[in-house]
């Protein structure tokens, strides 16, 4: 990929920014899913000065990529550039089918939240389907709006089955299913059917990932993993009694879909401890999910999210054998698209344990799936400095006994005298120092620079951590 945008760059570095245009327009073209061109389009128009034009392509490219890292740069620059006159030939770039979409909200007892629900989704969509199991004023409330299609639903310990009844019931090409405890942002409120249209005429089914602002603790946990949002018209249904799964109709892992994130942010409390402990969440997902497990053994996802709520539980040996076992099937499960995580949880559990070896094991398992993931890269590092720890103390134990062994070791090997008199103190000296211990390895460097004053290196370490002392004390 980087090849080919190789000539939209060097036209860019070197302040063409007409020829960038067309470069970038006929990358657009041929694959007009492609983030990154929509954002070299975007810099080429807002250097030539059309910034109205420019902040339209940007975004587009923000919808299409919502974990760029340019955003907050290249809006800041765009309130520096000239609105510019229209770009006719860019309006047909970002031109897409009009196509209609319907919301869908599961609800059970929601009477305190689904207004504000239905509130935030009304302009967005063209009809609201409520699949509703209520015993409270739910319905009562959400029939006031005219948009909103009641569909009363026996709650049956089955979530795939009671969305899938919604499903029936809607008459728009694309749907976006919310829980009511998820605010649409009112700034992705136009985004919503512009999604839609860009992905409608995908060959392969799309089905997409919204983004989830987690409100946990009082801090915002940003989430990309749920899928919510996909066409009605190509043979997409639910499965699974817990944690749904949206595929064709022949089963999870037997059709092909073609899966993305995208710029729709919900805001969404439901994952605070406070929330979870309220409705008895983790009680309710293991009863559902142990039931799955005896209905479909052999569905590695099953297995992951036993495990995952197992350790949420607190019942952590029930969720590393589960954790095992969705490993085991997950490599025989070609479409398992969740390994990582996998991966991830058995990595917290290891390290939990102070298992290093183990942990650094499962970790580099993950980078071998996808050299990519953050995660198993951050958590390497945790995992290489506790090691690096336990080291250092394995190093600090056996200086100490090389130099009170060498008073008993009698051998027909002469020991280096050396170890005993400085060797060994300069070698603690220098963990010490590594360890940040500025203070006591310079005690050791000055009381055997006395001692030994030819040894040149004393003096250059006692130099390096001068410099280190004066640094930290120098103010900011």
């Amino acid at each position: 990929m980087q090849s080919t945008y190789a000539p939209i760059i060097e036209h860019l570095q070197q302040q063409s920014y007409k020829e960038a245009e067309v470069v970038a327009k006929d990358l657009i073209r041929s694959n007009p899913l492609e983030g990154q061109a929509w954002v070299f389009l975007g810099e080429a128009l807002m250097h030539q000065g059309y910034g109205l034009t420019a902040k339209r392509v940007f975004n587009r490219a923000w919808l299409l990529d919502p974990e760029a890292a340019w955003v907050n740069s290249v809006y800041e620059a765009l309130e520096q550039t000239p609105e510019g006159v229209e770009r006719v030939d860019i309006e047909g770039l970002l031109h897409v089918p009009r196509v209609t979409v319907a919301a869908a909200i599961l609800a059970r007892n929601e009477e305190q939240r689904i207004e504000k629900c239905i509130t935030a989704l009304y302009e967005a969509v063209d009809e609201i389907i409520l699949v509703d199991s209520s015993t409270d004023r739910t319905r009562e409330i959400a029939s006031k709006f005219s948009k909103v299609k009641v569909v009363p639903i026996e709650w049956r310990d089955h979530f795939a089955i009671a969305r899938n009844e919604g499903l029936n019931h809607i008459q728009s090409d694309w749907v976006l299913w919310v829980d009511t405890d998820e605010l649409l942002l009112e700034e992705d409120v136009c985004g919503v059917r512009e999604i839609a249209g860009i992905f409608h005429h995908h060959p392969i089914p799309p089905v997409l990932h919204i983004w989830h602002l987690n409100q946990i603790r009082g801090e915002v946990h940003h989430d990309f993993s749920q899928t919510r949002m996909f066409p009605t018209k190509r043979g997409l249904q639910f499965w699974g009694r817990i944690h749904e799964q949206i595929s064709g109709s022949l089963g999870i892992y037997q059709e092909e879909t073609y899966r993305r994130a995208v710029r729709i942010r919900f805001l969404h409390d439901g994952y605070d401890p406070s929330v979870i402990m309220k409705k008895n969440k983790i009680e309710r997902n293991l009863r559902l999910l142990k039931m799955m497990l005896e209905e479909e053994p052999n569905d590695p996802g099953n297995w992951l999210y036993y495990g995952r709520e197992s350790l949420l539980a607190g019942q952590e040996e029930q969720a590393f054998e589960a954790l095992l076992e969705a490993e085991r099937i997950g490599l025989q499960t070609p479409r398992f698209g969740r390994m990582l995580d996998v991966y991830k949880l058995l990595t917290h559990y290891y390290m939990s344990r102070k298992d290093w070896k183990q942990a650094e094991t499962t970790c580099l398992k993950a980078l071998e799936h996808n050299n990519q993931f953050p995660d198993a890269h951050f958590l390497l590092a945790q995992i290489r400095m506790k090691q690096a720890d336990a080291l250092y103390l394995e190093a600090d134990f056996h200086l100490k006994k090389a130099k009170t062994s060498i008073k008993e070791y009698r051998g027909s090997v002469s020991a280096d005298y050396q170890i005993g008199q400085w060797k060994a103190d300069l070698a603690v000296a220098d963990l010490a120092l590594r360890a940040g211990k500025l203070a006591e390895a310079r005690h050791i460097y000055q009381v055997h620079a006395k001692r030994y004053p030819n040894i040149e290196s004393l003096s250059q370490r006692m130099d390096m951590i001068e410099k280190q002392k004066n640094l930290l004390n120098r103010p900011i």
